[in-house]
């Protein structure tokens, strides 16, 4: 007599199968039958699977959060995982002085709910640094430029009645006190070194993963003696024929174990490297949120990462190539108006001369 998947008791399914798999996995498992649906919702495989990706939702506050979402931690799962993903070879031509289109956003999201960052960072996929950061959206806030900082006590992470343990280990990496990382050490760096700086919305219940996961670049900076490694993705801005690039830095320090996390910045700059505020970034969040404007969730591989960072470096050089092109036009025209008002002037004078004669 044939066996069905019905005659297996659910508890063992679901304790000896389904929770020894990632998140990928149990989401193609529940599309394998009606049966399997129901037994891959359960939240506490999902709670398991996300707290081990992401060690820093463990924190009370996130996790209470998180039970609230539509599907609970499943949700959540689907919101974060997936890269962000926007085509930028799609998007029209850039200008600096470019108009908000009909229908692109103009309202600014208002919460007095703070804005959620979980950053956890894995070296070689052991984490190596987890911390949460609650944000308020101040006045100040909304006005100046962005830059939200990860680097307080790196050993705590604060809740709201006290302190919740966080994560920071060294990186078991030997590195020079006064030279700092060599380019070997960079290269590994770049290629070991995740980045996962998730955006949690409380009242959207919703989050989003700004973060390229893999390093675009490193380098040693000889003045400070600290390795920088630099994460970009890209989105589109305010207005969504321009871009927005989220840059999010790691910075390391030299100690005796090794190398340490020190802090983790995230700023958000145009296409022409001007710093946006805070209102803006919370724009772009709430697009890439909806994924509006092109943008879309897609587990995405290394090549094709590298490939969309190398396509934005590309329109950047276009970009700034019609800006030079555009500029000499603009000298040429102011060149050809004054060259034009000396032939008229000496003209002017020359009738002039004539008639007084």
């Amino acid at each position: 007599m044939a066996t069905t998947l019905r005659d297996i008791h659910p508890d063992i399914i679901r304790q000896h199968l389904l929770s020894k798999l990632d998140g990928r996995s149990l989401s193609s498992a529940a599309t394998a039958s009606s049966d399997l649906h129901a037994l891959c919702s359960d939240e506490a495989l999902w709670a398991d699977i996300s707290k081990s990706t992401w060690p820093s939702i463990t924190h009370p506050r996130v996790n209470r959060l998180i039970s609230t979402f539509p599907a609970g931690h499943r949700s959540f799962f689907q919101d974060s995982f997936p890269d962000l993903f926007t085509d930028v070879t799609r998007h029209p031509s850039y200008s600096s002085t470019s108009k908000q289109p009909d229908g692109a956003t103009s309202s600014y999201p208002t919460s007095s709910e703070p804005f959620i960052s979980a950053v956890d960072i894995r070296y070689q996929n052991d984490v190596v640094y987890s911390k949460v950061q609650f944000t308020d959206a101040t006045v100040d806030f909304m006005s100046s430029a962005l830059r939200v900082e990860v680097n307080d006590d790196p050993t705590r992470i604060q809740s709201g009645s006290g302190q919740f343990p966080g994560i920071s280990r060294p990186i078991d990496l030997k590195v020079d006190d006064l030279a700092g990382a060599d380019e070997a050490t960079l290269s590994h760096l770049k290629d070991s070194l995740t980045l996962s700086w998730i955006v949690i919305d409380p009242t959207r219940k919703r989050a989003c993963n700004l973060s390229s996961v893999k390093a675009v670049s490193a380098r040693q900076d000889w003045m400070s003696n600290e390795t920088v490694i630099r994460y970009v993705t890209v989105l589109p801005g305010v207005d969504p024929d321009e871009m927005a690039q989220c840059k999010i830095e790691v910075v390391l320090g030299v100690s005796s174990d090794g190398l340490h996390v020190k802090h983790v910045v995230l700023k958000v700059m145009d296409l022409n490297c001007r710093c946006l505020n805070g209102r803006e970034f919370l724009v772009i969040v709430k697009g890439a949120f909806l994924e509006e404007n092109n943008v879309r969730r897609e587990v995405m591989d290394d090549k094709k990462r590298w490939r969309g960072y190398m396509e934005l470096k590309e329109v950047k050089r276009d970009k700034k190539v019609r800006e030079r092109i555009k500029e000499e036009k603009r000298d040429n025209e102011v060149k050809m108006n004054y060259v034009f008002i000396l032939v008229s002037f000496c003209f002017s004078i020359y009738f002039l001369s004539l008639l007084l004669q």
